[in-house]
């Protein structure tokens, strides 16, 4: 219990100075390396564009007070980070968006009002399940798309109060 409380608070004292905390869990019977352009703050503090995420894995990150960008699952990823899916510029640690299409998490952080956006997206493709939960204090319930365009709110643009937590789960 101990280890899990220290490993909670040091993952937490690394994003206590951005916006917008992100946990991504990996609910996929194989790796999911998500991604992220612009980056994100990685729970050491240095930025991330991704990162490989076991089966059954959870990890945080934190979004900037002013971001405005999207993340994806990859899929079939080697250590070069040359992808089956979503593949990206700059191998694993990603520089640019996904050329072809991934199933997408976009979010806008305090977009406007105090408000921040989010809605999971096939626009550009679909490559795994994916479903954006926000946390306590945002009545929107998770948002999802299981298929191409399919799901609860797949492609809606739904809003939080900034400050709101979120989780994005794959499969």
């Amino acid at each position: 219990m101990l280890t899990r409380t220290i490993i909670a608070l040091s993952t937490l004292t690394g994003l206590a100075f951005a916006s917008t905390s992100i946990t991504l869990t990996n609910d996929c019977t194989y790796q999911v390396d998500p991604a992220f352009y612009p980056v994100a703050i990685a729970s050491d503090g240095s930025s991330t564009g991704g990162f490989p995420l076991a089966a059954g894995a959870s990890a945080g990150v934190a979004l900037s007070a002013t971001y405005s960008g999207r993340s994806w699952g990859r899929t079939g990823c080697n250590a070069d980070g040359i992808c089956s899916t979503g593949e990206c510029p700059g191998g694993e640690n990603c520089t640019g968006p996904a050329p072809a299409g991934p199933t997408l998490a976009q979010f806008t952080i305090d977009g406007y009002d105090n408000l921040d956006f989010f809605n999971p997206s096939t626009t550009d493709g679909f490559n795994i399940p994916l479903t954006i939960t926000p946390g306590i204090g945002c009545s929107t319930g998770p948002q999802s798309c299981t298929a191409a365009g399919e799901g609860t709110g797949c492609g809606d643009t739904s809003a939080c109060s900034t400050g709101t937590s979120y989780t994005i789960t794959f499969c």
